[in-house]
């Protein structure tokens, strides 16, 4: 059974070989590469059709030749089919694309070969196939059917569909991406001239030159397979995974002006739209954040310096909610270089946030009432009093409790007892200043540090706090209003108390308890000093 086509049989040969080593590579690699399935079906079906093709040119007998080309359909008819599949990944456009459009792609594929294993009951794709008498060798006269005009219209439909795509898209390929663009359109496009010519009898003795020009289409795909990553990244699906990310993308020009944005910065920003592209951003950044977006002069220092971009946590209103961004920032630039724009990333951490409060109120702040806790007050009054030392400037110290509070717990109750502490709170909030630092000491006992302020002022804001207590009852659900008393202990350090900071904070809430002690055996419901002068006199009354 030997030819005289022996060269061609041997480049057909080394296409089907070539094919198989891109699948196995391909499967071996296959967690590193994109369209992994695909490929690999592609190449082992190719392989198959390659094959097919040379042992057909080998065969010795009519029955030998009907029998090769029925095996040759076992690939051919697919690969248009799963070469469009492998643009369409490659450009980013398999996710419009659900299982049942799958299904519909083959359709046809799977026809064409029932049709040829059955074509001689029908002989609805062959109407006949009988032994050439014009060539030297063994060759099919293959006089096509119906079925075969829809396969062949369909393999055109598909192969020129990816010519068609990649076309479209060449305005948006990398020039990194280059290399696969032009190896992707070469191998539609070489097998669409063979096709054509020989469906237009244009080849020697009707030889089908799609396998012969296969040899040089496998060696470009495993060349660029190997060697440049052909399918480590797909180019175009680029967008894919920048329409696919969490984190919300701004793309900027030097001067401020949207570029490009992708899904998840339009719902952090639902102002965007492709409308937009060319405008400047700061508008629509401002509606949503008090914080600028960043200088561009810093950002390239700061790159310039090593760094790889600015990052800074903000504050950003959407829909009256609050929420936290961290925006990462950095410069793009061109490969020689040069700047070409600003990538922002705006991920949220908002949850992250927000348990990093709660963190730091259960820290910070009493559960009940809202204000400072105990631990607090302690490492922040400390550092208070010797920067007001330090300046030469007063600080008084406040300390109260709640007059017969444990006779409003066996009372009414825990429930009542807490709302008296919240309502002690607020009337108190009244009266101090933002500068004040108001804490829960102990159960019902309260601390207030109030820098600048001398012992005569702490005891007018003590009386006040006092008298609001005392005239402003806490209105119960059920029963009459309950009036409740405080008694307020006041020490202080003033600007010619050289000796205070040694002293320290806990000798000034040891003096304020004593004044606290004293105005409780004065009968409760007043305000008396540290050092035992009457406020009487202090006030001048």
């Amino acid at each position: 059974m030997g030819t005289s086509y022996s060269a061609i049989i041997t480049l057909i040969v080394t296409a089907g070989v070539i094919n198989v080593i891109m699948g196995i590579y391909v499967l071996a690699n296959r967690s590193k590469q994109m369209m992994s399935n695909i490929f690999i079906i592609f190449c082992m079906l190719a392989a198959i059709y390659t094959f097919g093709s040379a042992l057909e040119l080998a065969a010795g007998s009519l029955d030998e030749i009907k029998f090769w080309i029925k095996f040759e359909y076992l690939g051919m008819p697919f690969l248009p089919p799963l070469n469009l599949l492998l643009i369409m990944h490659f450009l980013g456009m398999d996710r419009y694309f659900k299982r049942f459009w799958y299904v519909v792609l083959f359709i046809i594929p799977v026809i064409t070969v029932a049709l040829v294993f059955t074509n001689e009951w029908h002989h609805f794709y062959y109407q006949s196939v009988e032994l050439r008498t014009d060539t030297a060798i063994l060759k099919a006269n293959l006089e096509i059917g119906p079925w075969y005009i829809i396969q062949g219209g369909y393999t055109f439909g598909c192969m020129t569909g990816g010519v068609v795509l990649l076309l479209l898209n060449w305005n948006r390929m990398k020039a990194s991406y280059r290399i696969q663009f032009f190896t992707m359109l070469f191998g539609l496009l070489l097998p669409l001239a063979g096709d054509y010519a020989y469906l237009s009898h244009l080849t020697p003795y009707g030889l089908d030159p799609i396998p012969v020009m296969m040899a040089l289409t496998s060696a470009m795909y495993m060349w660029a397979l190997t060697s440049k990553g052909l399918m480590n990244v797909a180019p175009i699906a680029r967008d894919r995974l920048f329409e696919s990310m969490s984190d919300g993308v701004l793309v900027l020009d030097m001067n401020n002006r949207l570029v490009d944005y992708n899904p998840s910065a339009a719902n952090v920003m639902p102002e965007l739209s492709p409308d937009l592209i060319g405008q400047a951003i700061e508008p629509f950044w401002k509606a949503h954040t008090d914080e600028p977006l960043v200088d561009s002069f810093i950002l390239e220092r700061r790159q310039d310096a090593g760094e790889t971009g600015t990052q800074q946590e903000i504050l950003w209103l959407l829909q009256g909610e609050k929420f936290y961004y961290h925006i990462r920032s950095s410069i793009v630039r061109k490969r020689n270089g040069q700047q070409s724009g600003k990538l922002i990333v705006m991920i949220d951490v908002t949850e992250r946030t927000r348990l990093q409060q709660r963190l730091r109120d259960m820290a910070y702040y009493d559960g009940l009432t809202g204000i400072f806790n105990r631990s607090y007050f302690v490492q922040t009054g400390q550092t208070l009093l010797s920067k007001t030392v330090f300046l030469g400037e007063p600080l008084a110290l406040v300390l109260f409790d709640v007059d017969y509070f444990k006779r409003i717990n066996d009372t009414f109750g825990h429930s009542v007892g807490d709302e008296a502490l919240i309502h002690v709170v607020q009337i108190c909030q009244r009266v101090l200043r933002h500068e004040d630092v108001f804490a829960r000491y102990g159960g019902e006992e309260f601390v207030v540090a109030m820098p600048g302020v001398t012992a005569a002022e702490a005891w007018e804001a003590a009386d006040q706090m006092r008298r609001g207590l005392a005239e402003q009852p806490l209105e119960l659900t059920q029963g009459p209003p309950l009036t409740i008393t405080a008694s307020f202990g006041v020490a202080a350090v003033n600007e010619v108390d050289a000796d205070s900071e040694e002293d320290g904070l806990n000798s000034l809430l040891i003096a304020a308890d004593r004044a606290l002690y004293e105005a409780k055996r004065a009968g409760r419901n007043t305000v008396k000093l540290a050092d035992g002068v009457e406020t009487a006199s202090i006030s001048g009354t």
